[in-house]
C-alpha cells in the first residue's frame, strides 16, 4: 500500500510527502543524516561517503540509515512505495556498475545527487540488487518516486525487464500496477466535476441536483492503488488554499486525508491489517519535516537547518505515536 503526493504552493514552495499504508510501525522515526557520513554498500564492502545531508523518516540499524522518505539540503525528496507484484532486482552484481541494495536507494540517491537531471543521469549506470543489509530485514519490492525545486517529478520502477523512468506529471504515486497503467486508467474518469452539475431536462421532467459533490459521481472510493490514484490526483488538482509552507502543510496533509486507510477496513488473508500509519509532508525549501502519526493527529515538525549538517553522527528524534490532545478546560 501506499500513497505519495508532490505539491507546489501558490507562493513557490514545494512538498512531497506520502501515507505509509503497512499492517504495523517499524519503529520508524525522523532522522537527519550530515554531509560526509561514512555507510556501508553491503553489496561490494565499500564505504561510501555521502554529498549532502538529508532528512527523513525510516530506522537506523548499526549506524545504517533505511529511509523510507526523506528530502536533502538540496531540495531533492523521494520516498520508496510498495510495487510487490512487479518489482524484480538483481540477485548479484554486474561488473562495470554502480551496484547497491534496493533497501539503500532513497539514502543513496539523496545522498549524492541535487535534482532529477543528475539523479536521471546516474540511473543509466545504476544496477538494483536484491541484497539485503541484513538477513532478518530483506528487500521490499518497492518503486519510487523522486521531486525536486523545479515541481518536476519521476516515477523509477525496477522489473523483471530492467529499469524504467517515467515522467509523473500528476504528482501521484500509489501502488500496482504499473505507474502508465495508472495514467491509462485516469481516461475513464475524464467526467470528473468539481463543480455542481446544472440542472438537467430528462423528458418533460427539469431535475435539480440535491446537495453537493454530485460532479464526483463514479469517482472511487475503495481503498485499493487504482482507486487512491484516482482520488489523489482529483483532491491534488482541487486545493485552493495552498498558499505558503504553513497551508501547504495542511492542504497536503488534507489530501492524503482522502486516501487513509483505517485500521480494520482492509484485512489480509493471514489476519494482518493494512493501516496509514503515518503521513508526511516535507518543504523542499525549508528542509522541514512534518507528520503525523495514526494515533497522534497533532502536526509534527523538524527541520534540516536546525541541526549541525557536518556532524559526524545520525540525529535521531523521538517518534511521536501517541495521542496528543488540547485540553481547553
Amino acid at each position: 500500500m501506499c500513497t505519495g503526493l508532490s505539491l507546489t504552493t501558490k507562493d513557490g514552495k514545494h512538498f512531497f510527502g506520502r501515507n505509509l499504508d503497512v499492517p504495523a510501525s517499524y519503529g520508524q522515526s525522523v532522522h537527519i543524516i550530515p554531509r560526509n557520513f561514512n555507510w556501508l554498500n553491503v553489496v561490494n564492502g565499500e564505504t561510501l561517503a555521502s554529498k549532502y545531508a538529508c532528512i527523513g523518516m525510516g530506522i537506523v540499524v548499526d549506524n545504517h540509515p533505511l529511509l523510507f522518505d526523506a528530502v536533502n539540503e538540496k531540495g531533492l525528496a523521494g520516498g520508496g512505495l510498495n510495487f510487490t507484484h512487479f518489482a524484480k532486482f538483481n540477485e548479484n552484481a554486474i561488473d562495470g556498475k554502480i551496484n547497491i541494495s534496493a533497501s539503500d536507494f532513497v539514502y543513496w540517491a539523496l545522498s549524492n545527487f541535487a535534482d532529477l537531471n543528475e539523479l536521471r543521469q546516474a540511473l543509466e549506470n545504476l544496477v538494483l540488487t536484491n541484497i539485503p543489509f541484513e538477513h532478518e530485514l530483506p528487500v521490499a519490492g518497492l518503486h519510487w518516486m523522486f521531486t525536486d525545486l523545479s515541481g518536476r517529478s519521476i516515477v523509477i520502477e525496477n522489473m523483471a525487464d530492467g529499469m524504467h523512468i517515467h515522467e509523473n506529471p500528476v504528482g501521484v504515486l500509489t501502488n500496482d500496477p504499473t505507474f502508465d497503467w495508472h495514467l491509462t486508467n485516469l481516461r475513464q474518469y475524464v467526467t470528473l466535476e468539481k463543480a455542481t452539475p446544472a440542472p438537467k431536462q430528462m423528458g418533460d421532467l427539469l431535475l435539480h441536483p440535491y446537495g453537493h459533490g454530485l460532479g464526483m459521481c463514479g469517482i472511487p472510493g475503495d481503498a485499493s492503488p487504482a482507486a487512491r490514484f484516482v482520488r489523489t490526483v482529483f483532491f491534488r488538482d482541487s486545493i485552493v488554499e495552498a498558499n505558503d509552507e504553513i497551508s501547504g502543510v495542511t492542504a497536503f496533509l488534507n489530501v492524503l486525508t482522502g486516501v487513509t486507510v483505517i485500521k480494520g477496513s482492509e484485512v489480509d488473508p493471514d489476519g494482518s491489517m493494512n493501516y496509514t500509519v503515518y503521513k508526511s509532508a516535507m518543504c523542499q525549501e525549508s528542509g522541514t519535516y512534518y507528520y503525523t502519526d495514526y494515533y497522534n493527529r497533532r502536526i509534527n515538525a523538524v527541520k534540516l537547518s536546525n541541526a549541525n549538517l557536518d556532524s559526524k553522527e545520525i540525529t535521531s528524534f523521538p517518534y511521536q505515536g501517541e495521542q496528543d490532545i488540547l485540553f481547553q478546560n
